[in-house]
């Protein structure tokens, strides 16, 4: 065997390794790939098509009982730690669930009647990812027939994509520069305190002691701490250029003054 002859094999068998070596590592690669947990967005490229997508849920089998569409919206998690997306679910199912309650409910008042739908069932859904924070929110909103009034249930998630985790009120509003302060005097002054007069007395709902709203007005404080406290348990989604705050009135009215009005679920829009 020649000279040339020897290097052009030994050449073909150096090239033949390395071709299986490039094989090999991106087999290795694509197989990582695959089987890497689910938490396999890109750092700092957060688009919300990345974690949610939507589903529909069919309830045409109640058409008899509830007028208007009733394929409805159902948010599914991806993306995420899978606890915290099996306690959104079942959180979900839950609300969800109500409608099959409703159902029986409005059954029993018709039983075998004929029945001209009116009850209604809305859901008012939105998300988006601001700051890097994974905003979700989600009502269930059942108007009833005969009298059996408005269920209102809801589900608002916020989630810290860079740290991969589920935050609270209060932490939210720290990371997107909100002030706690700020909006629980503009929840006393816009909404606890709402059409009422400075002579009007009601019952201190700590104290139980009968004061004028004018006393509330005077130590303002006292009572924003106590709203402080409860922001925590309203609901929160952030927005474009501001948040929207979701309660249900007569809890935080409970805060400042006891309240017996009717029971209703109220959505504002706060901006800094």
């Amino acid at each position: 065997m020649n000279k040339d002859k020897k290097e052009f094999i030994i050449g073909s068998i150096i090239l033949t390794i390395l071709i299986l070596l490039a094989v090999i590592i991106t087999l290795f690669v694509l197989y990582e790939k695959e089987k890497r947990s689910i938490l396999s967005v890109p750092e700092n490229k957060y688009n919300v098509a990345d974690y949610i997508y939507i589903e529909k849920v069919d309830y045409s089998k109640y058409a008899n009982l509830f007028k208007g569409n009733l394929e409805l919206p159902k948010i599914t998690l991806k993306n995420i730690d899978q606890n915290i997306i099996d306690d959104y679910e079942n959180k979900e199912t839950d609300i969800l669930l109500e409608i099959v309650n409703c159902s029986k409910l409005l059954e029993e008042k018709i039983k075998d009647s004929e029945y001209n739908p009116v009850s209604t069932i809305n859901v008012d859904m939105n998300y988006r990812v601001i700051n890097n924070i994974l905003s979700i929110k989600y009502i269930l909103n059942i108007d009833l027939d005969f009298e059996l009034g408005t269920i209102t249930k809801t589900i608002f998630f916020n989630y810290d994509l860079n740290n991969r985790v589920v935050i609270s009120n209060l932490e939210l509003l720290n990371k997107i520069g909100y002030n706690d302060y700020d909006l629980s005097l503009y929840l006393l002054n816009n909404n606890i305190l709402k059409d009422k007069n400075m002579e009007d007395k009601v019952i201190d709902s700590v104290s139980n002691e009968e004061i004028t709203i004018q006393s509330i007005v005077d130590n303002k404080d006292e009572y924003i701490d106590r709203i402080i406290d409860e922001l925590n348990n309203v609901d929160i989604y952030v927005d474009n250029d501001n948040i929207v705050v979701g309660y249900f009135n007569n809890k935080l009215i409970n805060t400042c003054y006891l309240y017996n009005g009717e029971e209703k679920y109220e959505l504002i829009e706060y901006s800094k």
